[in-house]
């Protein structure tokens, strides 16, 4: 699984800054209908996103992969079946940050003047990436992985069965790993906390969510 982070996230020190402490409670209201339909101006409420993103990956994580296997096996719970374990095969969890791609959305936000300019003097093209070059960035996480791993070795989900998916955040920038990830970004109790006020409410009585899913 490949979620598309952002350096913005760095801009970001909670999913919940500027909203009330007690989402749920608030009227009733989910988190969603909390944020106001104004123009995102500075950007903030996008550094917010993404980090919910990666807090997300931090989530699934821990969630899915050999550490959920493990912990149903190890369950004392005697209604769990052996479907049910293979609902979570081993799965890699990958944040990917594409660099600075010239979007509809980063033209919006600098403006019309700044970016005739930039496309003028070819400064748009030496900057930034364009979209497909932004999509190899994100796809070559992908490639960074099978190409490492022997077939012959590999389960049905393309993990390799000697290098189970750890529970370590991977972080590509520019289509390689290592890159810098704010401490939040894998913050397993604020991960949590967006999954139980913020997306499990907006899924709940859309899929069935597995009993126990998002808590550790």
């Amino acid at each position: 699984i490949i979620n598309v982070g952002s350096s913005a996230h760095l801009r970001a020190s909670s999913v919940f800054d500027g909203y009330a402490n007690d989402i749920n409670g608030e009227h009733g209201k989910s988190f969603i209908e909390t944020i106001p339909d104004i123009p995102d101006s500075d950007l903030s409420t996008y550094a917010q996103s993404k980090l919910a993103i990666m807090q997300f990956s931090t989530l699934l994580r821990h969630q899915l992969g050999s550490n959920r296997r493990d912990k149903i096996n190890n369950s004392n719970e005697q209604h769990v079946t052996n479907d049910e374990t293979n609902l979570f095969p081993p799965m890699r969890i990958i944040d990917a940050h594409p660099g600075l791609v010239w979007t509809p959305l980063l033209r919006n936000h600098i403006g019309n003047a700044a970016t005739d300019m930039l496309q003028k003097t070819g400064l748009a093209n030496w900057i930034y990436k364009c979209p497909s070059e932004g999509a190899s960035a994100i796809v070559s996480a992908v490639d960074y992985y099978t190409s490492r791993e022997e077939p012959s070795k590999s389960s049905d989900c393309g993990a390799s069965t000697e290098e189970m998916p750890s529970k370590e955040q991977i972080y590509f920038v520019n289509g390689r790993p290592g890159g810098y990830a704010a401490s939040e970004s894998r913050d397993l109790d604020a991960s949590s906390r967006l999954w139980k006020e913020v997306i499990l409410p907006e899924v709940e009585d859309l899929v069935k969510v597995p009993k126990g899913w998002g808590a550790e």
